[in-house]
Protein backbone atom coordinates (compact mmCIF):
# COMPACT_ATOMS: atom_id res chain seq x y z
CA UNK A 1 0.00 0.00 0.00
CA UNK A 2 2.61 2.54 1.11
CA UNK A 3 4.79 1.52 -2.32
CA UNK A 4 1.74 2.31 -4.22
CA UNK A 5 0.92 5.37 -2.67
CA UNK A 6 4.67 6.47 -3.53
CA UNK A 7 4.87 5.91 -7.16
CA UNK A 8 1.12 7.26 -7.89
CA UNK A 9 2.41 10.98 -6.08
CA UNK A 10 2.71 13.26 -8.77
CA UNK A 11 6.38 14.00 -9.41
CA UNK A 12 5.73 17.99 -8.99
CA UNK A 13 4.15 16.74 -5.57
CA UNK A 14 7.36 15.08 -3.95
CA UNK A 15 9.47 18.85 -3.15
CA UNK A 16 6.51 20.03 -1.45
CA UNK A 17 6.64 16.86 0.79
CA UNK A 18 9.68 17.72 1.51
CA UNK A 19 9.28 21.56 2.59
CA UNK A 20 6.32 20.55 4.68
CA UNK A 21 8.12 18.25 6.51
CA UNK A 22 10.88 20.77 7.40
CA UNK A 23 8.37 23.37 8.25
CA UNK A 24 7.30 20.94 10.23
CA UNK A 25 10.12 20.48 12.07
CA UNK A 26 11.64 24.16 12.03
CA UNK A 27 8.14 25.04 13.07
CA UNK A 28 7.98 22.34 16.71
CA UNK A 29 11.85 24.04 17.36
CA UNK A 30 11.61 27.09 16.79
CA UNK A 31 8.35 27.27 18.62
CA UNK A 32 10.34 25.40 21.45
CA UNK A 33 13.73 27.95 21.41
CA UNK A 34 10.86 30.88 21.41
CA UNK A 35 9.38 29.78 24.33
CA UNK A 36 12.40 29.01 26.08
CA UNK A 37 14.11 31.95 25.66
CA UNK A 38 11.31 34.04 26.38
CA UNK A 39 11.81 32.94 29.62
CA UNK A 40 15.68 33.35 29.93
CA UNK A 41 16.09 36.26 27.74
CA UNK A 42 14.39 38.97 29.79
CA UNK A 43 16.14 38.11 33.00
CA UNK A 44 19.91 38.09 31.19
CA UNK A 45 19.30 40.88 29.29
CA UNK A 46 16.30 42.84 31.26
CA UNK A 47 16.67 45.73 28.19
CA UNK A 48 16.60 43.37 25.15
CA UNK A 49 13.52 43.41 23.27
CA UNK A 50 13.83 40.15 21.98
CA UNK A 51 11.10 38.80 19.60
CA UNK A 52 10.02 35.34 18.24
CA UNK A 53 11.68 36.70 14.95
CA UNK A 54 15.33 37.39 16.41
CA UNK A 55 14.81 33.60 17.73
CA UNK A 56 14.02 32.85 14.19
CA UNK A 57 16.67 34.97 12.43
CA UNK A 58 19.74 33.56 15.35
CA UNK A 59 18.58 29.88 14.22
CA UNK A 60 18.99 30.62 10.55
CA UNK A 61 22.33 32.46 11.29
CA UNK A 62 23.73 29.65 13.21
CA UNK A 63 22.63 27.45 10.55
CA UNK A 64 23.97 28.92 7.88
CA UNK A 65 27.54 29.94 9.78
CA UNK A 66 27.71 26.15 10.29
CA UNK A 67 26.74 25.10 6.84
CA UNK A 68 29.82 27.19 6.03
CA UNK A 69 31.97 25.88 8.40
CA UNK A 70 31.06 21.93 6.99
CA UNK A 71 31.68 23.38 3.32
CA UNK A 72 35.30 24.53 4.12
CA UNK A 73 35.83 21.28 6.49
CA UNK A 74 35.01 19.29 3.13
CA UNK A 75 36.92 21.47 0.92
CA UNK A 76 40.41 20.49 2.73
CA UNK A 77 39.51 17.39 1.38
CA UNK A 78 39.79 17.15 -3.15
CA UNK A 79 38.07 13.48 -3.08
CA UNK A 80 35.19 14.18 -0.67
CA UNK A 81 34.67 17.80 -2.21
CA UNK A 82 34.56 16.22 -5.73
CA UNK A 83 31.81 13.30 -4.10
CA UNK A 84 29.72 16.64 -3.13
CA UNK A 85 29.95 18.61 -6.23
CA UNK A 86 29.32 15.00 -7.80
CA UNK A 87 32.50 14.67 -10.22
CA UNK A 88 34.36 12.34 -11.76
CA UNK A 89 36.95 12.59 -9.60
CA UNK A 90 38.90 14.95 -6.99
CA UNK A 91 38.43 18.62 -7.24
CA UNK A 92 40.43 20.43 -8.78
CA UNK A 93 42.55 23.82 -7.54
CA UNK A 94 40.09 25.70 -9.04
CA UNK A 95 37.07 24.39 -7.70
CA UNK A 96 38.16 24.08 -4.25
CA UNK A 97 38.65 27.87 -4.00
CA UNK A 98 35.26 28.40 -6.05
CA UNK A 99 33.99 26.13 -2.53
CA UNK A 100 35.84 28.36 -0.20
CA UNK A 101 34.30 31.35 -1.59
CA UNK A 102 31.26 29.93 -1.76
CA UNK A 103 31.48 28.98 1.87
CA UNK A 104 32.51 32.69 2.43
CA UNK A 105 29.63 33.65 1.14
CA UNK A 106 27.14 31.67 3.33
CA UNK A 107 29.08 32.65 6.52
CA UNK A 108 28.87 36.13 5.45
CA UNK A 109 25.34 35.77 5.28
CA UNK A 110 24.99 34.43 8.55
CA UNK A 111 26.85 36.92 9.48
CA UNK A 112 24.83 39.58 8.52
CA UNK A 113 21.80 38.41 9.73
CA UNK A 114 22.46 38.63 13.40
CA UNK A 115 24.26 42.16 12.76
CA UNK A 116 21.13 44.17 13.66
CA UNK A 117 20.26 42.05 16.78
CA UNK A 118 23.98 42.67 17.66
CA UNK A 119 23.94 46.68 17.14
CA UNK A 120 20.43 46.43 19.00
CA UNK A 121 21.54 45.06 22.14
CA UNK A 122 25.47 46.67 21.98
CA UNK A 123 23.54 49.99 22.18
CA UNK A 124 25.57 51.66 19.01
CA UNK A 125 24.04 54.53 16.84
CA UNK A 126 21.08 53.61 15.01
CA UNK A 127 22.52 55.57 11.65
CA UNK A 128 25.63 53.98 12.63
CA UNK A 129 24.17 50.18 12.40
CA UNK A 130 22.08 51.14 9.27
CA UNK A 131 25.04 52.57 7.24
CA UNK A 132 27.15 49.74 8.54
CA UNK A 133 24.44 46.94 7.32
CA UNK A 134 23.73 48.79 4.32
CA UNK A 135 27.36 48.72 3.04
CA UNK A 136 28.00 45.18 4.12
CA UNK A 137 25.05 44.16 2.38
CA UNK A 138 26.14 45.98 -1.04
CA UNK A 139 29.58 43.72 -0.27
CA UNK A 140 27.54 41.03 0.32
CA UNK A 141 25.44 41.53 -3.23
CA UNK A 142 28.40 41.18 -4.97
CA UNK A 143 29.73 38.37 -4.01
CA UNK A 144 26.33 36.54 -4.34
CA UNK A 145 26.77 37.47 -8.27
CA UNK A 146 30.18 36.25 -8.38
CA UNK A 147 29.36 33.35 -7.14
CA UNK A 148 26.43 33.04 -9.80
CA UNK A 149 28.83 33.80 -12.30
CA UNK A 150 31.40 30.81 -11.04
CA UNK A 151 28.37 28.55 -10.84
CA UNK A 152 28.20 26.13 -13.35
CA UNK A 153 24.55 25.01 -14.96
CA UNK A 154 23.20 22.81 -12.46
CA UNK A 155 23.80 25.16 -9.66
CA UNK A 156 22.43 27.96 -11.62
CA UNK A 157 19.20 25.94 -12.40
CA UNK A 158 18.90 24.82 -8.85
CA UNK A 159 19.34 28.64 -7.89
CA UNK A 160 16.84 30.02 -10.22
CA UNK A 161 14.14 27.09 -9.01
CA UNK A 162 14.84 28.28 -5.33
CA UNK A 163 13.78 31.60 -6.05
CA UNK A 164 10.64 30.43 -7.55
CA UNK A 165 9.49 28.12 -5.03
CA UNK A 166 10.67 31.00 -2.53
CA UNK A 167 8.75 33.98 -3.78
CA UNK A 168 5.27 31.69 -4.87
CA UNK A 169 5.38 29.97 -1.44
CA UNK A 170 6.79 33.43 0.55
CA UNK A 171 4.43 35.56 -1.43
CA UNK A 172 1.52 32.97 -0.54
CA UNK A 173 2.17 32.77 3.00
CA UNK A 174 2.42 36.23 3.47
CA UNK A 175 -1.21 37.45 1.58
CA UNK A 176 -2.84 35.05 3.76
CA UNK A 177 -1.40 36.24 6.87
CA UNK A 178 -1.95 39.72 5.80
CA UNK A 179 -5.48 39.31 5.03
CA UNK A 180 -6.04 37.87 8.21
CA UNK A 181 -4.50 40.92 9.84
CA UNK A 182 -6.88 42.85 8.28
CA UNK A 183 -9.57 41.45 9.34
CA UNK A 184 -8.46 41.53 12.86
CA UNK A 185 -7.49 37.67 13.32
CA UNK A 186 -3.87 37.87 13.35
CA UNK A 187 -1.73 39.95 14.99
CA UNK A 188 0.60 42.84 13.43
CA UNK A 189 4.03 41.68 11.88
CA UNK A 190 6.67 44.24 11.52
CA UNK A 191 9.41 44.37 8.41
CA UNK A 192 11.97 41.90 10.42
CA UNK A 193 9.08 39.80 11.42
CA UNK A 194 8.22 39.42 7.78
CA UNK A 195 12.03 38.99 6.48
CA UNK A 196 12.52 36.39 9.02
CA UNK A 197 10.49 34.27 7.55
CA UNK A 198 11.04 34.85 3.95
CA UNK A 199 14.53 33.57 4.78
CA UNK A 200 13.43 30.97 6.48
CA UNK A 201 10.98 29.74 3.32
CA UNK A 202 14.39 30.40 1.15
CA UNK A 203 16.24 28.61 3.18
CA UNK A 204 13.72 25.60 3.19
CA UNK A 205 13.48 25.74 -0.29
CA UNK A 206 17.22 25.81 -0.94
CA UNK A 207 17.59 22.73 1.22
CA UNK A 208 14.52 20.65 -0.96
CA UNK A 209 16.12 21.58 -4.51
CA UNK A 210 19.27 20.53 -2.86
CA UNK A 211 18.55 17.41 -2.14
CA UNK A 212 15.95 16.32 -5.00
CA UNK A 213 19.28 17.31 -7.45
CA UNK A 214 21.64 15.31 -5.51
CA UNK A 215 23.45 18.63 -3.91
CA UNK A 216 23.22 17.73 -0.52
Amino acid sequence: MTNLSSKSMPQWARPLGGIALIFAVCGVAGYGVGHLAAEVFPHALPAADLRWSDVLACLLAGGLIFGAIAVLITSLNARRLGRMYKLEGPASAHEIAVARFQALVIGFSGLILLLPMVFSLTGLPPLFGVAAIALLFVAHTVMNWRVYRQADELLRRSVLETATIAFFLGQGLLFIWAAAERLGVATPLTAWDVYAVLMAVYLAASLTVSVRRGLA
